[in-house]
């Protein structure tokens, strides 16, 4: 009985200079004055990221063969790719939906191959295979997110036909239940501490800044959650898609967005609170280079309009961040937490020493002296003074007290086991 046969590919690349953004200050400043302005600006840049996209998302290539005819009783399904796939498993579907629940479980579990059969009219199988594909890839960012190749297949008769994936990922399987485990672990430990949404998503922000270093030198790919949370380091779409993960894991609402600095592609996260859409790039909120104890805000919780400064996305493929209500977290740098209080170095004020009450989002200044590096121990805030030669100082959370303790540069605070330690021409400790 003769039966037809038809191919259809479908390729995702992920290239690394895509997500390689060097993290240099972009020279050229951007600001639009309205919202709608915004929207068209950067509806502007689409055939740009598009480009980008293409290696990344739906706007795939797909290519489909013309159907050929072979005589071959309709039980044969004959192979006619070079490619030459070995399913590792057989799931039976009856429909679109069916059939991308299918295509779904294999990429999420990170299998590198899967095999599909399809019972029923195949007279718009090609409709079928792609509104499935379609439903599998956008069912959830972070599986998307790691996929770094894949093509798709089908051989077909009048009432039959068989799916043929293959794929390959950022990060194995194994490497999967890592992160998994791991940021169940985490997440655990973060909600305990976080009292509402704002702060789970400063723990995340936090968690990933200050335990990771931006690097693309890595063993495994710094595109993917496993190397940022295993190795440490990575590139932006590590970081965005472990803070995907995190976030979800807290019950917050995210999406993982795909866009460009200046001419290099990046990626980053939207975060949804009260109802209000948010951008956070925790790539852009860790100091490079990498600065011990150092965690910015200047891309927590930001609005489109100041995101699009520096950033460029497909405005209509994401939903719109119009509120500003947790801009004041924008001033925060070196930052140490006591209870609701948070000490930081003032951004707009010289980085003179400041406060934030955490609940009502209200800052005062503790201190005239530029403060970095600040840390809490025992009833005292430790910091560097640069308005005395950066040299070792503490001060009470009050405002009273401040001393100089060294004459002395030094930075890299951090307390340990009862002890301060810091740098000066080298790593020193101090009894507290």
């Amino acid at each position: 009985m003769w039966k037809k046969l038809a191919i259809i590919v479908i390729l995702i690349i992920f290239i690394d200079p895509i997500y390689t953004v060097g993290k240099a200050t972009v020279q050229q400043i951007i600001t639009w004055a309205t919202n709608d302005e915004i929207q068209t600006m950067l509806l502007e840049t689409k055939d740009k990221i598009v480009d980008v996209t293409a290696k990344l998302s739906e706007d795939a290539s797909i290519e489909t063969a013309t159907p050929t005819e072979a005589k071959h009783d309709e039980a044969e399904l004959v192979a006619t790719t070079a490619l030459a796939l070995k399913p590792e498993a057989k799931l039976v579907v009856t429909n679109a939906k069916e059939m991308a629940d299918a295509m779904y479980a294999y990429y999420s579990s990170f299998s590198p191959t899967f095999e599909i059969q399809y019972k029923g009219s195949t007279q718009r199988i090609e409709q079928l295979v792609e509104e499935a594909y379609d439903r599998a890839i956008k069912r959830d960012d972070y599986v998307y997110g790691h996929i770094s190749k894949h093509s798709i297949r089908y051989e077909y008769g009048k009432k039959v036909a068989t799916i043929y994936g293959e794929q390959s990922y950022l990060m194995t399987p194994e490497q999967a239940a890592y992160v998994e485990m791991n940021v169940q672990e985490i997440v655990t430990t973060l909600n305990k501490s976080a009292k509402s949404d704002v702060e789970k998503v400063k723990a995340v922000n936090d968690y990933i800044v200050s335990n990771t270093a931006y690097t693309d030198n890595t063993k495994a790919s710094p595109h993917s959650a496993y190397t940022v949370l295993a190795e440490h380091g990575g590139v932006c779409q590590g970081y965005a898609l472990l803070a995907h993960s995190m976030l979800q894991k807290l019950g917050i609402e995210t999406q993982y967005i795909v866009g460009y600095v200046g001419q290099e592609g990046h990626a980053w996260n939207l975060v949804k609170l009260n109802g209000q859409w948010y951008h956070l790039d925790t790539t852009w909120n860790d100091p490079v280079p990498d600065r011990k104890g150092a965690i910015r805000y200047q891309y927590f919780l930001v609005d489109d309009r100041t995101m699009a400064r520096d950033h460029t996305w497909v405005a209509a493929d994401y939903p719109k961040a119009t509120s500003t209500i947790y801009s004041y977290y924008h001033d925060i740098d070196f930052p140490a937490q006591v209870g609701q209080q948070l000490f930081y170095s003032s951004v707009s004020d010289d980085n003179k020493l400041y406060v934030l009450d955490i609940s009502t989002g209200k800052s005062k200044r503790v201190s005239s002296s530029r403060a970095q590096y600040i840390v809490y121990a025992d009833g005292w805030l430790y910091y560097s003074n640069y308005s005395h030669g950066a040299y070792l100082s503490k001060i009470r959370p009050d405002g009273s007290g401040e001393q100089v303790l060294n004459r002395e540069e030094t930075k890299d605070l951090y307390v340990k086991d009862g002890y301060l330690y810091f740098v000066t021409d080298e790593l020193k400790k101090m009894a507290l």
